[in-house]
């Protein structure tokens, strides 16, 4: 009997690969395109319509389109009120305190992986799946993209049924969460915060291609619509809304000064809560660059640091909550004081940095890195990795 699988089909072209790949491996697939957001969010929000930039009816014309080529059932699930509570209103009450949230992490933990694989389980699905560039390892080695030098897991190695990476064993059957081979396209940094006992119920079909022109090139062999669609941009479901008015609009324009490292007022802002540390764009300053160094929401005061100075965006310690682990302690070769290695990420599409991470109680972590990180954002996700392996992740703190 074939397994079930229920699919995010977002109408997208990832999704869309997933979908045919899924299908043509035998499984009884269900597509599902999850409604999250409309212009009647925006009502209970009490934001101007004209914020509105989602096209979720093209998309789920598409989605429908995929599914019936591939003639696999297909289903909307209306999720707006959750999403709206867990992520939008997650996001600003971030950056009314002046942290800089990830909502796309969250949405991922709370959303794909929380109400929707919830409700796939409830109806019998053996695995649920996603269009995400990364990859689940489970009791054997990844396909083709090992073969190359500059792979992440080329260290992996499977013998006598014991699953070894980077000198630490661990028995087969366990799960690991992986980055994609594509570094640019990679999506593990989003995934850091779902649950290590979820990883052997998901499938994540489109994590052994190399880039993005591959999958773009199945679709087309395989007469997907979803083919030649472009990516889609901006906030995870909303679209290419503005981030800046929509905060403007639910927390209410508030002038405060621009100060530089001096003391001296080089302008004015609508709120500080609009900016993050290390932001170059969008100060509306003469001269510089500048760059955002410090954020004050109580005393509504944004400041920021020239070239000359910049060094002060540089930290090579932080401290980081919520921690989240994908894998047992024992694969994390603690020392004695709860100290092991690895590298880590503060930011999506950053190169990972060598560090030494110390588990403090109440499930937060110490992180030393080897040379200093700019811009460490308070809000952010910090992911912790091992030779291509996804150990977990925290929010800094």
């Amino acid at each position: 009997m074939s397994k079930k699988v229920y699919l995010m089909l977002s109408g997208g072209v990832d999704s869309s690969v997933a979908a045919s790949i899924l299908k043509a491996e035998g499984f009884e697939v269900i597509g599902v395109y999850m409604k999250c957001w409309s212009k009647d969010q925006l009502e209970i929000m009490g934001v101007a319509e004209s914020l509105y930039a989602c096209n979720w009816e093209d998309d789920i014309q598409d989605a429908e389109i995929v599914a019936k080529k591939l003639d696999i059932p297909f289903f909307i699930w209306d999720f707006q009120t959750q999403y709206r509570q867990r992520i939008v209103d997650y996001m600003i009450a971030e950056y009314k305190i002046g942290r800089t949230p990830n909502p796309d992490v969250m949405c991922n933990s709370q959303i794909k992986f929380g109400i929707f694989y919830e409700k796939a389980m409830l109806k019998g699905a053996d695995f649920v799946a996603t269009g995400h560039y990364a990859r689940i390892i489970k009791n054997e080695l990844p396909p083709n993209p090992l073969d190359s030098e500059s792979s992440p897991f080329k260290k992996i190695v499977i013998q006598d049924n014991v699953f070894t990476l980077d000198n630490s064993k661990l028995l087969l059957g366990n799960c690991f969460l992986a980055q994609s081979p594509d570094p640019l396209k990679d999506q593990s940094y989003f995934l850091w915060r779902i649950k290590k006992e979820q990883l052997s119920k998901t499938l994540l079909p489109i994590g052994n291609f190399k880039n993005k022109v591959e999958v773009r090139k199945y679709a087309l062999e395989n007469d997907l619509i979803t083919a030649d669609k472009k990516d889609s941009q901006g906030l995870c479901f909303i679209g290419k809304t503005s981030l800046r008015d929509l905060l403007l609009q639910t927390l209410g324009p508030k002038e405060g000064e621009i100060i530089n490292q001096d003391g001296n007022i080089l302008g004015t802002h609508r709120g500080a809560f609009l900016y993050t540390i290390g932001q170059r764009n969008g100060l509306g300053l003469s001269g510089g660059p500048f760059f955002v160094s410090k954020i004050d929401v109580e005393k509504n005061l944004v400041f920021v640091t020239d070239v000359e100075h910049e060094r002060v965006l540089f930290s090579k310690k932080l401290q980081a909550c919520s921690l989240n682990l994908l894998v047992e302690k024992e694969f994390l070769k603690l020392d004695g004081q709860n100290i092991f290695s690895c590298q880590a990420q503060t930011r999506y599409h950053q190169n990972a940095i060598n560090c030494i991470v110390k588990l403090l109680d109440n499930k937060c972590v110490e992180v030393e890195f080897e040379t200093e990180v700019k811009a460490i954002a308070k809000g952010q996700s910090i992911v912790l990795i091992r030779e291509g392996i996804i150990l977990g992740g925290a929010v800094i703190d």
